[in-house]
């Protein structure tokens, strides 16, 4: 079902009590009064927001089928639970050329500085993701592999997201009492600049940093998964605790689609952080595993982008501010892409639910559709 379908049936209802009388006595009527179906139109009547939220329909506009439509003043009929609706139909993938690998992992300081502190049979399932991952970024052998974490300890000039567009990248996590577990990055320039001006050409607004300070974001993933030293590297740095914003991570994403696919080069994008994670002041340690499921299972049954069409409040309550990092790696893969969830842990020593994910980009090329008239490729 098309959302904007959805919400334009409740508008109109909302705006024409008449209306709605009409469709509460003959729901049947539905494809002739809203263009909606009945079944779509009956899960608006019973002010079901949950699957309504399932579909992206913001929160605000979902109050109406509960509080107004059916005078639920308690809002009684949902639960305010995700769901992944796998009635609809899901897009047909299309993976821009040049992607050669795309996935996401945790990028938790204390995997490398003090594994000790979580169970030691979580830490071997944790690793041994990270190990096949490893093993996927070398098969695909980029020429450049970008990579999405939020800042930590840096300080920018702005509260956009940064492109790194150094020659090269150092730091140290130094702040975790091991200056020894320290990394040398080697940049692309030429490309960096190259994205933040296809990002800067869609509308949404991108900082250059020439020094991008290197912290566990970025060390404790490219550590375990970086196939060679010399492989150059563009960190792309959200600031979730500056600006939080899903649906312009995804848009962001999606910017870099067409000069990934006319550059010519092979790349790789990681995502790193998360899933959920907490911060503030009486939160850490704790983990949402609902909520991470709901994503596993989102990106399992290729629907990931769904979570860009959230808003920010359910996901910062669920401690998902660093699920922007993976919205952005959503956004340029496009629709339709199957994750293979290599692993899952929560771990509450170190803080969070950790996992491993790969995009299966074959599968998604196997299964878009070929244009009439066209061969297949």
């Amino acid at each position: 079902m098309d959302k904007n379908a959805l919400e334009q049936a409740i508008l109109a209802m909302a705006r024409d009590t008449e209306l709605l009388e009409q469709v509460k006595e003959q729901p049947s009527r539905a494809p002739e009064l809203l263009g909606v179906d009945q079944e779509w139109a009956e899960t608006i009547l019973s002010g079901n927001r949950d699957r309504l939220r399932a579909v992206g329909l913001n929160d605000g506009l979902t109050i109406l089928v509960s509080r107004w439509f059916n005078d639920d003043l308690g809002d009684a009929a949902s639960q305010g639970g995700f769901l992944v609706d796998d009635s609809l139909p899901v897009p047909d993938p299309d993976v821009p050329p040049g992607v050669v690998f795309a996935g996401g992992c945790s990028h938790v300081p204390d995997l490398l500085a003090r594994p000790e502190i979580d169970p030691p049979d979580a830490v071997a399932r944790l690793l041994e993701g990270y190990e096949r991952l490893r093993r996927d970024i070398a098969a695909a052998d980029p020429d450049v592999i970008l990579v999405t974490a939020d800042c930590h300890f840096q300080s920018f000039a702005t509260g956009h997201t940064v492109i790194g567009t150094g020659a090269g990248h150092t730091g140290s996590m130094e702040f975790f009492k091991r200056g020894d577990l320290d990394l040398a990055l080697t940049g692309r320039p030429d490309f960096a600049r190259e994205l933040a001006a296809a990002v800067r050409g869609a509308g949404l607004e991108v900082e250059e940093a020439d020094r991008v300070d290197l912290d566990h974001g970025l060390i404790v993933p490219l550590r375990l998964l970086l196939p060679r030293p010399d492989l150059p590297v563009i960190p792309i740095i959200t600031q979730p605790h500056r600006s939080f914003s899903p649906f312009n991570a995804r848009r962001f994403g999606e910017a870099l689609r067409d000069v990934v696919a006319e550059s010519g080069l092979k790349v790789a994008f990681l995502a790193t952080g998360g899933l959920s994670h907490w911060l503030d002041p009486g939160h850490f340690g704790g983990v949402d595993v609902e909520f991470d499921t709901y994503i596993l299972k989102l990106l399992e049954t290729g629907r990931g982008l769904d979570l860009c069409s959230l808003e920010p409040y359910p996901l910062l309550a669920h401690g998902q501010y660093e699920i922007q990092n993976w919205m952005i790696m959503l956004g340029l893969i496009g629709p339709g892409v199957h994750g293979d969830v290599y692993t899952y842990e929560p771990m509450e020593a170190s803080g969070g639910g950790w996992t491993v994910v790969a995009m299966d980009l074959a599968r998604a090329r196997a299964q878009r559709p070929v244009a009439a008239g066209a061969g297949a490729s």
